[in-house]
């Protein structure tokens, strides 16, 4: 009887039941280039990938995540955002000597220029290497290309937030909080605020 019942109804209502809802905005693309300096693992720049692509996933934008030097000339790009990816981005390279002797120094950052906040920022790999190493040792380094590779991806997903969402402030918690530590990057429990993903889905609304 319930069916019955159901289908009835259905039926009394065919204006209702057959409007068709609106179609869902589709993702704004959004490309992410890595300017490396120096060679890098293939392992770690995969594992950067997928992090950064996980973080952003459901905030609004299609996101690809690509090596410059591997853009053609002629391509062209919906948002584009530029990172110079500074020092040694492989785990298995050693840090040079008297390197990075204050690890209070940021591990990224993005630019701006009058208070506005450009799509261009730096990574510094050598110091973020350092304070992974300093909390997991230098082991076989091989077996941390991919932690290395996440951890650059959070670091990424930080400056990508104050680019797309245009504001220079933190969050008390998570991904886009002020700082985060080695353990913060390794632990795998930093994940994207809501207040974060609003902020940066109302500022590509009125892209």
């Amino acid at each position: 009887m319930r069916i019955y019942s159901y289908c009835c109804l259905l039926a009394a209502v065919p204006a209702i039941a057959s409007s068709p809802s609106p179609p869902a905005p589709s993702p704004s693309p959004v490309t992410v280039l890595l300017s490396y300096e120096q060679p890098y693992s293939q392992a770690s720049f995969k594992a950067l990938q997928h992090q950064l692509q996980h973080v952003m996933n459901g905030v609004g934008y299609k996101l690809e995540v690509r090596d410059r030097s591997a853009v053609s000339s002629h391509e062209q790009f919906s948002q584009l955002f530029l990172f110079t990816m500074k020092g040694s981005c492989n785990m298995a390279d050693g840090l040079p000597i008297g390197a990075l002797s204050d690890e209070r120094g940021p591990l990224a950052m993005a630019y701006s220029s009058d208070g506005v906040i450009l799509p261009y920022g730096e990574v510094e790999c050598d110091r973020i290497r350092q304070s992974l190493q300093r909390l997991i040792g230098r082991g076989n380094p091989g077996t941390y290309q991919s932690a290395f590779g996440a951890a650059m991806g959070l670091v990424v997903a930080h400056e990508l937030y104050h680019m797309l969402a245009r504001s220079p402030q933190h969050t008390e918690n998570g991904i886009t909080k002020e700082s985060f530590s080695a353990w913060d990057m390794l632990s795998g429990n930093l994940s994207l605020p809501e207040v974060a993903r609003l902020a940066m889905r109302e500022s590509g609304l009125h892209h």
